[in-house]
């Protein structure tokens, strides 16, 4: 199995992990139902978005938090959300490919899910005291 090397390997992981997206009893709802995601859009802004992280394109130019945001404002946040979006990744890159940027796509992904999931709690906990 080769590792990822180029733009061509990145759509097909973002392809891959998104079909699962879809399907996920978990996740689909929040996308499909909540966010109403516009798929041929949304793929082609992630494949951007890893194609910056893993080639170093430096295409990405979006605030990548703020659609999260928007949805947990409308759909209380499970911890279970961020680690299904993560098994679900995880599977889809050790399903394609092998090697040291196939990892650093994984550990990536763990920071980002890290970081969104604070960034998520923080923002939700904010909006408590204000309704409060």
């Amino acid at each position: 199995m080769a590792d990822i090397a180029d733009v061509k390997d990145i759509r097909r992981l973002v392809d891959t992990f998104y079909g699962r997206v879809r399907r996920d009893s978990v996740l689909a709802p929040l996308f499909n139902d909540v966010a109403c995601v516009d798929w041929h859009t949304h793929l082609d802004v992630m494949t951007t978005f890893w194609s910056a992280l893993l080639l170093r394109s430096g295409r990405y130019r979006r605030n990548a938090l703020a659609p999260h945001l928007r949805l947990f404002g409308q759909v209380a946040y499970q911890p279970s959300h961020m680690q299904r979006w993560l098994t679900l990744f995880d599977q889809s890159v050790d399903e394609l490919f092998q090697g040291s940027l196939a990892e650093k796509s994984k550990h990536w992904a763990r920071g980002i899910a890290r970081n969104m999931e604070n960034q998520i709690i923080k923002a939700t906990a904010s909006q408590e005291v204000c309704n409060d």
